[in-house]
């Protein structure tokens, strides 16, 4: 996202605004979005403080519209008709305003839709429409980004999932694993992430994706309470995949059999380079849970992938749509 504030000397060409947070790119943020128009433009408003549900660098990814930030840590203390005057002045064609019912700006949160009419006709703007987006509810209760953050931490991924319209997801760079899955246990794919809100530590049915391929997987989020008790985001692939994991580890091509199942997981040469996936949280299959033995650990895991296969193997065709 382009700075706004970058453009008071420029100007931008747009006719229409959504203003906004847009921090979830829920349901609710793809209707005011909708409500903008062929030639506009949205602006986020928010911090720059993570974790996030949609990092600022993605929320663009979600829209048809091109997206503007502005930083709240830097507007927060503006006076009301300095923010108004502001818009009017990047967007000289300005003709519509679209925001949320519980949209408020300035400072201390002074002014609300309800004010902003005027405001703009004291500044000789009397021409400009404000669309003003009701409430939006799932199942009754209000979407909210503040709302999906809870049911996340919770890993009631279905409720999320049905408010932001897609599978949440995180994204992260491979890392060296324990090394311990594919020697005793099951292999898996391991990654770093800092921006994401992390769901609630468990056991989740998942999609893994990488060059714009999905794979069916079981992810676990959460301290390894039965080994080393570290912190890690891991997921075993369900099908044939090539092992990413080696990519930073090897120049060498290798092969080797997964010993529970017919699968071949194999690596592939490549430079030493950072590689990024994104993991999509489908359903929470159980808590995070220590295991006294590794064999007992083996077992649960075979458990847990049967649930995950069938899980994803019964999701709609369509199920890619989810995966954004």
């Amino acid at each position: 996202m382009k700075s706004f504030l970058s453009f008071a000397n420029s100007k931008l060409p747009y006719q229409s605004i959504a203003i906004g947070k847009f921090d979830g790119m829920h349901r609710a943020h793809m209707r005011l979005l909708s409500l903008v128009g062929k030639n506009g433009c949205a602006l986020s408003i928010t911090s720059i403080k993570s974790p996030f549900v949609t990092p600022p660098n993605e929320r663009e990814r979600y829209s048809e519209i091109p997206f503007y930030r502005l930083r709240f840590e830097y507007v927060r203390s503006w006076d009301s008709m300095d923010f108004l005057k502001l818009l009017v002045d990047v967007l000289p064609n300005l003709h519509t305003i679209v925001v949320g019912y519980d949209f408020c700006f300035g400072k201390d949160r002074m002014s609300s839709v309800s004010d902003m009419k005027d405001m703009l006709e004291s500044l000789g703007k009397k021409n400009i429409q404000v669309k003003v987006l009701e409430s939006q509810k799932y199942n009754e209760t209000p979407i909210h980004t503040s709302i999906i953050k809870e049911l996340i931490k919770y890993g009631d991924m279905a409720s999320a999932n049905a408010m932001l319209c897609r599978f949440y997801s995180i994204k992260g760079r491979i890392v060296r694993g324990q090394g311990l899955g594919k020697k005793e246990l099951y292999p898996t794919i391991n990654i770093k992430s800092s921006l994401y809100l992390i769901p609630k530590y468990g056991v989740y049915a998942s999609f893994l994706q990488h060059n714009n391929r999905l794979y069916k997987g079981v992810s676990f989020v959460g301290n390894r309470m039965s080994t080393d008790n570290r912190f890690c985001i891991e997921t075993h692939i369900l099908e044939d995949f090539i092992d990413l994991s080696f990519y930073q580890e090897s120049q060498t091509n290798l092969t080797y059999n997964n010993q529970q199942s017919d699968r071949t997981i194999c690596s592939a040469t490549s430079p030493r380079r950072d590689i990024y996936i994104r993991i999509f949280f489908v359903e929470m299959i159980r808590n995070n849970r220590k295991f006294n033995t590794l064999l007992a650990l083996k077992e649960q895991i075979q458990c847990d992938i049967g649930k995950a296969q069938k899980i994803l193997d019964n999701f709609p065709e369509n199920y890619q749509e989810f995966c954004k």
